[in-house]
């Protein structure tokens, strides 16, 4: 399929081209034929699913004649609530069983967050008396901010209608359209038409209502009250305080507090759309008042195409850095990292680091990052780098390239100006690394090569929910001191990182040949909704199973008494020969936003000199889901 979207129009919200390719078919593409109906993130089981009957009891209530063909009018209900299910009634042609209408509606109670009510209309027709095609579809949505279902509360209306015209059967698709690389295809120009335009282009004239509507948000903008919410939100979420040309921020990185700088102090800047939306500048500095050391970095972005996406990124930094922590935001210089940090925060590593990068999206779902990086990591009393003669080098340096390849298959994706956010797929997306270590630049640099793969794939199995995988491994080729192995990703603090093993400490394990799967399933309520009190409280509940495996050649491993390594590893640190496990269970959508852990450490469960081992854990998260 492809969705050319030739005009659109945007009334309330920021007027951006990327915004308009949400406005179409393909993103809420609601099809009562498929089992389950995907609508903002929730998976209700359709009344024509070939499990319906697990679902719903049906009455046949008339047989009618609409445009001389004798249809069915089928109502149906929901057996229970413990699952998203839809309430309503169906038109179906006695001919060809196809579905001729439906009006359907969520049920009251269910499991779902944010919508109060929620109806779709689908109307179909018979085209050149052969193919049942869609005429027209609605979906009216509700949403509200308050937990209650008052009276008095805040809500949202969304509405939106397609109807399709001048249906073509059995005709050659044009070559022009064929060879289009991505589903949606938007150019900027899309916002750039009249009202005159739009009278000629619609198959239906407005309602005076309709009418009215634009004026309506149009002059909501202008209320100081829908300002100030705009701003606080957008504050909250994107982490920067915004003027028109530049950003303050992220605000979560003003202040925070470790063994090695102290207090830290940062103030960051970058420009913002207004500014440009070819370049992007950006920066910060901090200092810490226990090393009384200033750092900092910079760098710019720049756009030479953004759809499909071509961008150049070239960065520098004097800071210090977690080496071996995952991908969670809460790492080093976070205010919610210091506070809710567990107490082994203290070995941090200052680097200078230089990174240039060129992204080049070929099309939509295949892409390649080139980058080069230079780095020189510094010795600290927390993390020294001593030889096995005893002698500490002051310094690791590595040049260093590296080929990235990202597939993926009709996977969505949120384009901003500079910025683009995957809403994930239904297929597995696969990214591949290669990298090369160059020898002869510095005075203590190192030649190797590494190759790191990555499978991640969100598997729905309606009606007990949704299994996360990501499935990783990699292998080094080369003998490199031991910040150039792989470090395992541990989590120092409170906060549940999907991508780190809970229990495991920084620098507890290293491989240069490894393998780890972390996998979460979560069963949206499936058991606990059959709980009356606990169905009110529409909990949901989640399980958790982390596995690592890894070996080390003993050129590597600087945890031998008679090593060959480049450097001893720091104490406690060692191979993770014999897997590393650990499983947990956790309830999600406590308040609509709060999500809390309970795991347990499987194996490698005793301690040893330089590492106290921590066999449970509590995590938090927060959430913002439907």
């Amino acid at each position: 399929s492809r969705e050319i979207v030739k005009a659109s129009r945007i009334s309330g919200i920021e007027e951006d081209y990327s915004l308009a390719q949400f406005t179409g078919h393909l993103h809420v593409n609601v099809n009562l034929y498929d089992n389950y109906i995907n609508i903002f993130e929730v998976k209700f089981a359709s009344p024509l699913s070939e499990h319906g009957l697990l679902y719903y009891k049906y009455f046949l209530v008339d047989s009618m004649q609409i445009n001389g063909r004798k249809t069915y009018k089928i109502r149906f209900h929901p057996k229970g609530t413990s699952t998203p299910v839809l309430d309503g009634e169906v038109n179906i042609d006695s001919a060809s069983w196809a579905l001729q209408s439906a009006h359907v509606k969520m049920l009251k109670g269910l499991n779902v967050n944010w919508i109060r009510h929620l109806v779709i209309e689908n109307t179909n027709e018979l085209v050149n008396d052969s193919v049942w095609f869609p005429k027209q579809d609605k979906l009216f949505a509700d949403f509200t901010i308050v937990m209650s279902d008052s009276a008095k509360l805040v809500s949202f209306l969304g509405h939106r209608q397609i109807d399709y015209t001048h249906v073509r059967l059995n005709e050659p698709i044009p070559e022009e359209v064929l060879k289009l690389d991505n589903n949606v295809i938007i150019s900027r120009d899309v916002l750039k038409n009249d009202e005159q335009y739009w009278d000629t282009v619609r198959p239906y004239e407005l309602s005076m209502k309709e009418k009215q509507i634009y004026g309506m948000v149009d002059s909501v903008k202008n209320v100081p009250l829908y300002q100030n919410i705009y701003t606080v939100i957008s504050t909250i979420l994107g982490g920067y305080y915004d003027t028109k040309y530049v950003g303050i921020g992220p605000y979560y990185k003003l202040f925070s507090f470790n063994k090695l700088e102290g207090c830290r102090f940062q103030l960051g800047l970058r420009t913002t759309s207004d500014f440009s939306k070819k370049i992007r500048l950006f920066g910060h500095l901090a200092y810490g008042t226990k090393d009384r050391h200033f750092k900092g970095g910079g760098g710019l972005e720049y756009m030479f195409k953004d759809l499909p996406t071509s961008k150049l990124t070239l960065s520098f930094k004097h800071d210090v850095v977690q080496l071996g922590a995952g991908v969670n935001a809460f790492t080093e210089g976070n205010i919610l990292s210091s506070i809710l940090s567990r107490g082994n925060n203290d070995r941090l590593s200052l680097v200078n680091q230089g990174d240039i990068s060129f992204e080049q999206e070929w099309r939509q779902g295949v892409s390649n990052t080139f980058a080069a990086q230079v780095r020189n990591i510094f010795s600290s009393r927390y993390v020294p780098f001593i030889r096995p003669d005893g002698k500490e080098m002051s310094s690791i340096q590595s040049l260093s390239f590296r080929l990235r390849t990202r597939l993926s298959k009709n996977e969505i994706i949120v384009r901003q100006t500079f910025d683009k956010f995957s809403l994930g797929s239904d297929y597995p997306i696969f990214t591949l690394d290669l990298s090369a270590g160059v020898k002869g630049i510095f005075k203590n640099d190192y030649e190797y090569y590494r190759l790191e793969g990555t499978v991640m794939w969100d598997i729905g199995f309606p009606p007990i929910g949704t299994s996360k995988f990501a499935l990783s491994g990699g292998k080094i080729f080369g003998k490199v001191p031991y910040p150039l192995l792989k470090l395992h990703e541990g989590n120092a603090t409170y906060f549940y990182d999907p991508y780190a093993f809970s229990c495991m400490n920084y620098y507890e394990f290293a491989s240069d040949l490894w393998a780890s799967l972390m996998y979460e399933h979560h069963f949206k309520g499936f058991f606990l909704g059959k709980i009356p009190l606990m169905k009110r409280l529409k909990w949901r509940e989640v399980f958790i199973f982390k596995a690592l495996i890894g070996t080390l050649e003993k050129k590597n491993n600087g945890s031998l008494e008679d090593t060959r390594a480049i450097l001893l590893f720091p104490e406690g640190m060692s191979s993770v020969s014999k897997p590393y496990f650990e499983a947990g269970v956790g309830i999600e959508n406590i308040f609509r936003i709060l999500r809390v852990d309970a795991i347990w450490r499987l194996s490698h469960r005793h301690s040893v000199p330089g590492q106290k081992v921590q066999n449970f854990a509590v995590n938090f998260s927060i959430n913002l889901n439907f």
